[in-house]
């Protein structure tokens, strides 16, 4: 049975949950000590995977999970209000949700069908989910976690985005996603100005290439017969990222 470290104590909402860094996040959230996590991916099979981990490891936690597709508003509400109605508040939201690149062909030449989906999902997703959450932690109060005691420390709840490292540089033939990414920070950046006054703490968290299985079998980090690809050879540990460290809420429980 695994230890259960009471740094949080609220309630987790994670989408994209099924799989990768949602996963972990979910794992992560139990560990620290989170009451309840509810656990929204397009995919159920995914959520019960993530679940029975949970329960696995012995978690004090309660779960929920909800088939959500992110870019429609009506799944989101349900989302949210499905939150509220299970554990009557929402402390911590991770909008993780995200799909990448297929095509991988110049600017010139991309897909507008693909780039209409990409900037759907990963931009507007985040964007749907954020406003319903934001909009039922403005009529929290705002509280303390533990451990920390200064009320100027106090927060109505905090949102974290998956966004990339690619919103911030740009990968080669994938276009679409490296613009949807970018559109995450600024997201983030907007959001987090317009309700700090509202205590409510906003963030995005910008990964390099993370082993996921989003980028299984691209042949980015794994040539064979040649090198272990521009993903591994271009990192210092010589290795891609792992879900597990994206999603360490450790050392991270105020942030």
């Amino acid at each position: 049975m695994s230890a259960q470290v009471k740094t949080l104590n609220g309630v987790a909402l994670v989408t994209g949950a099924g799989s990768g860094i949602g996963r972990q996040l979910c794992l992560a959230y139990a560990q620290v000590g989170c009451r309840a996590i509810v656990l929204a991916d397009i995919k159920i099979d995914g959520i019960n995977e993530t679940i029975s981990l949970i329960k696995a490891r012995g978690y004090a936690t309660q779960t929920l999970g909800l088939e959500t597709d992110v870019t429609d508003m009506v799944s989101v509400k349900h989302m949210v209000s499905e939150t509220i109605s299970a554990f009557g508040s929402l402390d911590y939201a991770a909008n993780v949700a995200g799909i990448t690149a297929t095509a991988r062909v110049p600017t010139a030449i991309y897909p507008h069908e693909e780039y209409d989906k990409i900037l759907e999902i990963n931009t507007k997703g985040v964007l749907i989910c954020m406003q319903q959450q934001i909009q039922v932690m403005q009529k929290q109060d705002a509280t303390c976690t533990p451990g920390i005691d200064n009320p100027l420390r106090a927060q109505r709840g905090s949102i974290v985005n998956i966004a990339s490292i690619t919103g911030f540089a740009a990968l080669q033939n994938m276009m679409p996603y490296n613009v949807s990414k970018h559109a995450v920070i600024g997201l983030t950046k907007s959001a987090a100005i317009d309700h700090a006054p509202q205590e409510i703490r906003i963030n995005a968290v910008c990964p390099g290439m993370t082993e996921t299985p989003m980028v299984a079998g691209r042949k980015i980090y794994t040539v064979p017969g040649k090198s272990r690809g521009w993903a591994v050879e271009g990192n210092g540990k010589q290795r891609l990222a792992i879900p597990e460290e994206i999603a360490d809420l450790r050392s991270m429980r105020d942030t």
